[in-house]
């Protein structure tokens, strides 16, 4: 409820910082947990926190990994908000994946449980999953129909991409908390989010050069000429998945529920509709040549079918639709170059 205490991770990261001023926004006390004040001074700075100033805190938790990381940064909170996780995106080439990416994954989400569970005072947990914690991409884009309950096996190693290692991080690290749960069965509730492709402003990013950090460079990747290989046609604004956790939170919401993320539910969309949306809604910048439309009209959509109606019909809110998501992404980008 509004005026408690929240520690969120991750929040430094594109999600969180999104999750970190919804949280403000809805009037609770949050402590960020980030790995150097460096990461902390940066979004206390960004625009859309200051208005919060007085309601934000830090904590400085420099390695998830160790045993008690969070010891300290529990204490006296009653929400946990645990985005954190190793990206895909930010791993090196030739990185050893186990080490890099999926033992910090795991590691980092039980031992923020651990650490909760010898505190007193947490009600309830949020954990950021992927829609990968659940099925592996190929069965994401078969066109089959997803929805909390749809599993399959994780792929075991050697990983032939960073992308595949990360899904098994993300799913090895959902099946170890159940199995947390099951065992020690804490006092406090333990729920997850599962988003798609995340899409939308992203007020981390203040170049427009970063525009392709995190991913949004689904997106503008392909808009800037960047090959594609066939994509799942599931996505969702940034904003709902915030929304999302902030939700999540609420002691009405029954203990151990999953809920997906994803925009337009039961429907696929195509990524090559993006052409259309921008000369739609940026006409000026279409016609300026400023972005490859010829190329994204090229990409191929794997038809995707992710059943998410759970959250809508739960939470009453629908999820803003791919239009809205491409809008938010090129906004930004054309705000940030001075073209909008």
């Amino acid at each position: 409820m509004a005026g408690e205490l929240v520690l969120i991770t991750g929040a430094t990261g594109m999600i969180g910082f999104r999750t970190l001023v919804f949280l403000l926004e809805a009037g609770y006390k949050v402590r960020a947990a980030v790995r150097n004040q460096a990461g902390f001074d940066k979004i206390s700075q960004l625009k859309p926190v200051a208005p919060y100033a007085s309601q934000l805190t830090s904590v400085i938790v420099p390695d998830i990994t160790v045993d008690g990381a969070y010891d300290e940064a529990v204490k006296g909170v009653e929400y946990v908000v645990h985005v954190a996780s190793p990206l895909a995106s930010n791993a090196p080439p030739g990185i050893d994946y186990e080490s890099y990416m999926i033992q910090p994954a795991i590691r980092g989400t039980v031992g923020i449980l651990e650490s909760a569970a010898k505190t007193t005072g947490v009600n309830k947990v949020v954990i950021t999953g992927s829609i990968l914690s659940l099925v592996d991409a190929k069965t994401l884009g078969s066109g089959n129909y997803t929805n909390e309950e749809t599993r399959t096996t994780p792929a075991s190693g050697p990983f032939s991409s960073h992308i595949e290692a990360y899904a098994v991080s993300k799913a090895t690290a959902f099946n170890k908390t159940k199995e947390w749960v099951a065992e020690k069965k804490p006092s406090f509730s333990v729920n997850h989010v599962f988003p798609v492709f995340v899409l939308g402003r992203d007020d981390t990013v203040t170049t427009p050069e970063q525009i392709v950090k995190g991913t949004n460079n689904m997106l503008m990747g392909s808009l800037f000429g960047s090959t594609r290989p066939p994509i799942p046609g599931g996505s969702v604004h940034l904003d709902d998945v915030a929304r999302l956790h902030v939700l999540a939170l609420d002691p009405k919401v029954e203990d151990g529920q999953d809920f997906l993320a994803a925009s337009q539910p039961l429907e696929s969309f195509e990524w090559s509709d993006a052409a259309r949306i921008i000369k739609k809604h940026f006409p000026k910048a279409a016609a300026d040549g400023i972005f490859q439309l010829d190329h994204v009209e090229k990409v191929v959509t794997l038809q995707t079918k992710v059943d998410s109606t759970k959250a809508e019909k739960l939470f009453g809110f629908k999820f803003k639709n791919f239009e809205e998501q491409v809008q938010s992404v090129v906004g930004h980008y054309l705000e940030l170059k001075g073209n909008n």
